[in-house]
């Protein structure tokens, strides 16, 4: 998991960088629509290439950005930032609702689920207080004083299944 998140926030920094040469040259010719170039002259380098302005992907590092901080558990800024590009019109309202459903998954506390899963056998009473954002937090580190491993996965798939699970029991 430490992995993953490395390499979301290496990819979301270089996206946001750049090529690194300076600031890219960006030019209209007549003809041929938007012409990219990297600020050292390399035509092509650093990933810059020729587009028409409306191929142009949608808020793509808005987009990465927002992931990285829903990753870090820095859910108020997400959140302001999730409106205020919907608002821009930089992510759609689909990508918008699609990222504060995962962030209402990660704040769920597992005190929330439904009293019938709280019934079940070895249920982890003492993470009642914990979102799923911290138990995942808490397998990833392979921290296990509060409650065991299985204690902890149990408490995951009971906030991110439970709809599921809810099915099941009826």
């Amino acid at each position: 998991m430490r992995t993953w998140k490395a390499l979301l926030g290496t990819w979301a920094l270089l996206c946001a960088a750049g090529c690194g040469h300076g600031e890219a040259a960006r030019r209209e010719e007549p003809g041929s629509g938007l012409r990219v170039e990297c600020a050292r002259g390399d035509e092509g380098a650093c990933g810059a290439e020729e587009s028409k302005e409306e191929t142009r992907s949608k808020g793509g590092t808005v987009s990465a950005r927002i992931w990285t901080l829903i990753a870090q558990g820095q859910f108020a800024e997400a959140q302001a930032l999730i409106a205020e590009s919907a608002a821009a019109g930089l992510i759609s309202q689909q990508v918008a609702a699609k990222m504060l459903e995962r962030i209402t998954l990660l704040n769920t506390r597992l005190g929330q689920v439904p009293a019938t899963l709280q019934r079940v056998a070895d249920f982890p009473s003492q993470l009642r207080d914990l979102t799923l954002f911290q138990i995942k937090q808490l397998l990833e580190r392979r921290d296990f004083t509060l409650a065991t491993q299985a204690q902890l996965k149990l408490a995951e798939k009971l906030i991110e299944q439970q709809e599921r699970l809810m099915e099941k029991v009826q």
